[in-house]
């Protein structure tokens, strides 16, 4: 339990270390991390109550009559120890653990899994937002902004690295709420809003449904054109196209009219689709969108170059990698996906090695049994069928109280556990019990191993 301790403080140590390093911006206070005096002292504390607890439990399980009876007649009959039904026990214990453990972790693993690699409705491979700040006491007019962001833009799409730019906010953000009323029926709506460029979709690779995109006339005119999701366009017209409708904002302002509809665009690492809408942006707007060649990289210092050439008011004020941005939101489905990982791998390691100690156990309290049965004829397989079959039974009937003890976890948490219940659960079972099995039939082949390679004499006369 010692050495166990000490290996579990330099795991831990090495875990730190790496929080620290990879982790900071993510997880708050995460430089505090150490192990202290306190922490020691409990790992110690605990290191010797595990010990006294195993110690006890393993000298109950001796039958200390039988032994002193064994004693006495020669050492003969060691195999009644430990009962075949305290050992059959601890097998079913084992099993139906691991069982459990191991089906949970792969499901929230696959459920990890999923969300990292669905399709959310869009790209954002390679590109970058940057945001403009004004430097100047005064704010110079919209005209002036206009074209000195058209200008930058000019700058920007002369680096030789970047392909494309969009004159609005990524994908990832710059989303607003905006109260709407649809002119023909009078309901309302408060849909997610953001204003784009005429290239906005066509950069994102948001795919169109149906009517059109914007035009740069769209833009240059400030036309009441908008571009609503499925999502929305179900909403305001169940039963028909939702192409021509009137979106209105305002009594007093012309209403918009809806000129195309484009497929959902989701958050990472979110189920939710929810109602939005697009309208043309402004071209005083000071952030935009970044496409850079394959391979390429865009620094902070060629924007902040691009910057100064336009005007020495201006200046960087954030330069952010979407695809960073992007495993930024999926921090827990990667912290997930990796911790259930390992975790599924620890609970079968040690499964493994529970399952191991106590069938070698059980094959050596039969090894007279197997020197006769081959000393008489008997061949390798059916003895290794022999104690296959003998612990199949024990190892199903674990694999039934593992599948019990997960509906009743499923059954008192059904409103939090229900997302996770789909058709993919019966795959995931069906690798859960092959991984278990597959792991029972090692533990009973691989102690067998030393008696059935050898002469049954070794077996008969207890050599080792």
């Amino acid at each position: 339990m010692m050495f166990s301790l000490m290996v579990a403080l330099v795991i831990a140590t090495m875990g730190f270390a790496i929080l620290q390093s990879r982790l900071s911006s993510e997880l708050p206070r995460v430089n505090e991390l150490s192990i202290t005096w306190f922490t020691l002292l409990s790992a110690v504390f605990l290191a010797c109550a595990s010990a006294l607890i195993f110690a006890y439990l393993s000298s109950k399980m001796i039958n200390y009559k039988a032994l002193n009876t064994s004693l006495q007649s020669s050492g003969k009959g060691t195999g009644i120890q430990v009962s075949k039904r305290l050992r059959q026990s601890l097998v079913v214990l084992q099993v139906t653990i691991a069982s459990a453990l191991v089906f949970v972790n792969i499901t929230l693993f696959n459920d990890s899994v999923e969300s990292i690699t669905t399709d959310n409705g869009y790209s954002i491979d390679g590109m970058s937002q940057i945001s403009v700040s004004i430097s100047s006491s005064e704010l110079p007019p919209a005209e002036e902004r206009a074209a000195d962001m058209l200008l930058l833009k000019q700058e920007l799409l002369a680096l030789p690295q970047v392909v494309e730019v969009s004159h609005s906010r990524s994908v990832l953000d710059g989303y607003g709420l905006w109260a709407l009323t649809n002119v023909q029926s009078g309901e309302n709506f408060t849909p997610e809003s953001k204003r784009v460029s005429a290239n906005y979709f066509s950069l994102v690779g948001q795919e169109l449904i149906e009517g059109d995109f914007f035009s740069e006339a769209d833009i240059a005119d400030d036309n009441r054109v908008m571009v609503i999701n499925e999502v929305f366009a179900d909403r305001i017209n169940p039963n028909g196209s939702a192409i021509g409708m009137q979106i209105s904002n305002d009594p007093e302002e012309p209403s918009y009219t809806v000129i195309g509809i484009v497929k959902t665009a989701k958050r990472p690492a979110s189920d939710d689709e929810p109602m939005r809408v697009y309208t043309p942006a402004t071209h005083n707007t000071p952030t935009m969108t970044l496409k850079i060649a394959d391979g390429q990289s865009v620094t902070r210092e060629d924007v902040v170059m691009a910057i100064k050439t336009v005007g020495s008011q201006y200046a960087l004020f954030s330069f952010n990698s979407l695809d960073e941005q992007r495993d930024l939101l999926l921090f827990t489905e990667y912290a997930t996906a990796i911790t259930t990982a390992v975790l599924a791998f620890i609970t079968l390691f040690l499964a493994g090695v529970g399952l191991y100690g106590i069938l070698s156990y059980s094959t050596q309290m039969r090894r007279f049994e197997i020197g006769t049965r081959m000393a008489i004829g008997a061949k390798r397989a059916s003895i290794v069928s022999l104690i296959i079959k003998d612990n199949l039974g024990v190892v199903a009937l674990g694999i039934g109280l593992s599948i019990i003890v997960t509906l009743i976890a499923y059954l008192t948490n059904k409103d939090i556990l229900s997302a996770y219940v789909n058709i993919e659960l019966a795959g995931i079972f069906v690798i859960t019990v092959v991984s278990i099995i597959m792991l029972s039939l090692f533990a009973c082949y691989w102690p067998l191993r030393r008696f059935i390679n050898r002469p049954a004499i070794h077996s008969l006369r207890g050599n080792d």
